[in-house]
């Protein structure tokens, strides 16, 4: 099990995960894709999750009378959230990537992310779609990610597979430069998911939309997480220069 340092400004307690993959291409609107600059790097989901669990405390009621138990309201689905920040120094993480709780279920999903140290090429973004399992291991996921490089990547892990969402041709997930993106270290980019009334997923970068049309997995939930990435040791230095990363949600619409 690999163990992992985050300094919290709010919250985060890390979930286990494994890969990602299936696809389908954009049908609704055709997307113009340049040649890939770069092939997705190969990660490891962190395997290791640290939940504290609460209790409140018992009060017993001193009446003799019977009293009637209030029904507490059910509480809606909150997304969203202040800056969360977090952060990673030990070198044991080089080459994983480590996500958030699950948010829940959405039709669409909004947030706000920037890189303010580490691998320039490490990616992070939404991480959903996943067929849920016993015991939190999810064989497979969709993946809306970003770099402060400018570039971007929708695709899937699915048997041990990448499958590039934007270039049906693409022998493994690339990743591909965008005008949309703001780029450099402390850069704040906006990435949005929907789901349409027929189940199909678009994706939006400070309001420009870059996919539309893609299908989920057979059975899959549209449950989602928060990721980011820590590069290898090569082009990490911990030690010194920490992985940052902040991210918050600023809008959300959850499935019913």
């Amino acid at each position: 099990m690999k163990k992992i340092i985050f300094v919290f400004a709010l919250f985060c307690a890390l979930f286990v995960f494994f890969g990602c993959a299936s696809d389908e291409t954009p049908e609704e609107e055709p997307i113009e894709v340049v040649e890939p600059e770069t092939p997705v790097p190969e990660e490891q989901p962190i395997p290791e999750a640290s939940i504290t669990e609460t209790t409140e405390p018992v009060v017993e009621n001193e009446s003799t009378e019977p009293v009637q138990e209030e029904q507490a309201p059910e509480e809606p689905v909150v997304f969203t959230t202040e800056w969360v920040d977090l952060v990673v120094d030990d070198e044991e993480n080089c080459g994983y990537f480590i996500t958030t709780d699950e948010l829940g279920s959405f039709y669409s999903i909004e947030g706000e992310f920037k890189k303010d140290a580490g691998s320039e090429s490490s990616c992070f973004g939404f991480v959903f779609g996943y067929s849920t399992q016993e015991d939190g291991i999810v064989p497979d996921y969709f993946r809306f990610a970003i770099n402060v490089k400018g570039e971007y990547s929708i695709h899937t892990w699915n048997a041990g597979t990448y499958k590039d969402l934007l270039d049906p041709e693409a022998d493994t997930a690339y990743l591909y430069k965008s005008d949309a993106l703001k780029t450099g270290y402390g850069e704040v980019n906006t990435l949005k998911i929907e789901v349409d009334d027929d189940s199909l997923f678009s994706f939006y970068i400070n309001g420009t939309k870059v996919a539309s049309g893609i299908e989920p997995f057979e059975n899959s939930s549209c449950g989602v997480m928060v990721f980011f990435s820590i590069g290898t040791k090569q082009e990490e230095n911990l030690a010194e220069s920490p992985v940052k990363f902040s991210y918050r949600i600023i809008d959300s619409a959850a499935a019913e």
